[in-house]
């Protein structure tokens, strides 16, 4: 019994030690400057908050991290747990899930962000975009922070700025194809069950405008 007792904390103690490694492991991180000093006015992240998120890795890791998005630099960045210093992840992310998130552009507040997809316009398959509508469609929204240059009424000062822009990507069939969601834009791509999602249209008024609304109707048509 003694023996037993002695096996159990042993590999109890030995468990504990790798899941420690496995944690500090997936918060391995590069040292990264967030540029402050190149008279652009504006925050280059997706939020003025840094949030609490599961981090899902492209190995199958997944660990818990204080994150945030450089939108300027298309950068995932975390908070190192010793000293709150910015890092930039070593390991490949596939994705990220964020629960209670404010956005002034959308009104869902558990937000996932996924990469991964085809390579269109600017953006690369390392680019995150916030995953609207899952499933055999996608409806990815993407953020960008981009430098609006404007000069003062009679003056000569031009002063930069930075502002947020985004826009909608349906992903199917390995393709992306950028959209505004409109109910002509989303049965297009739903036309193979366009009776179903005609009836659905009819019975729910679907604010286009709305992700919580689009969401709603991106899972109706990828449960059919």
């Amino acid at each position: 019994m003694k023996k037993y007792n002695l096996y159990c904390i042993v590999l109890f103690l030995f468990i504990g030690a790798q899941a420690k490694a496995q944690y500090l492991q997936d918060y391995t991180g590069r040292p990264y400057y967030l540029k402050t000093n190149d008279g652009v006015q504006g925050n280059p992240l997706l939020t003025e908050t840094w949030y609490t998120a599961t981090v899902d890795f492209a190995n199958g890791k997944t660990a818990n991290a204080i994150l945030n998005y450089n939108l300027r630099g298309d950068e995932l960045l975390f908070k190192n747990p010793k000293d709150s210093a910015v890092l930039a992840f070593v390991e490949p992310v596939k994705s990220f899930s964020i629960k209670g998130i404010r956005l002034e552009e959308s009104d869902q507040a558990d937000i996932t962000f996924a990469s991964g997809f085809p390579a269109v316009d600017d953006q690369t398959n390392k680019t995150f975009y916030q995953v609207v509508g899952d499933g055999k469609i996608k409806l990815l929204r993407y953020y960008k922070k981009k430098v609006l240059e404007s000069t003062e009424f009679s003056s000569q000062i031009v002063s930069r700025t930075l502002v947020t822009s985004n826009s909608y990507y349906l992903f199917a069939n390995n393709q992306m194809v950028k959209i505004k969601p409109s109910q002509k834009t989303v049965l297009a791509a739903m036309n193979d069950k366009a009776d179903k999602m005609q009836e659905y249209l009819k019975a729910n008024k679907v604010d286009f405008k709305s992700d919580v609304a689009l969401a709603k109707l991106f899972g109706y048509y990828n449960s059919l």
